[in-house]
């Protein structure tokens, strides 16, 4: 009996993890320099999913780490605003429109929400080095 529940856990979790639609790729790739600022950006996920929440930050570099900073609550982000016309659709390639963008370190906080309806989150930092 208990041989017959352990097989049936094993058997689901690894179902159930894939059943979350997590993110595959990015355009800018997680940490890339980039000599020109991007125009968009582009999330490529497992699955079908809809953006619910994006931030995009300007990163003050006048502090030692300052992704850390910024992720933890320091007060060295400058938020930058997005527009909203890419949220709310679920599609497996989202398209996020990017303002204009000076030379500097960026973090993009965003959250999802897959199929099945779990919400997955995550973060993409870039840097630009030109403009």
């Amino acid at each position: 009996m208990f041989k017959n529940f352990l097989l049936t856990i094993l058997v689901i979790l690894p179902m159930a993890a894939n059943a979350h639609s997590s993110l595959s790729a990015s355009t800018p790739k997680d940490g890339e320099i980039l000599n020109v600022p991007p125009g968009e950006i582009v999330m490529e996920f497992k699955s079908p999913a809809k953006l619910i929440k994006v931030e995009l930050m300007r990163i003050k570099s006048n502090q030692g780490n300052s992704f850390l900073s910024a992720l933890f609550g320091g007060n060295d982000g400058e938020p930058l605003p997005l527009g909203e016309s890419f949220l709310m659709s679920l599609n497996k390639r989202q398209i996020i429109p990017m303002p204009s963008l000076a030379r500097g370190d960026y973090l993009l906080l965003w959250r999802a929400m897959g199929e099945d309806g779990h919400v997955i989150k995550g973060e993409l930092t870039f840097k630009v080095s030109g403009t």
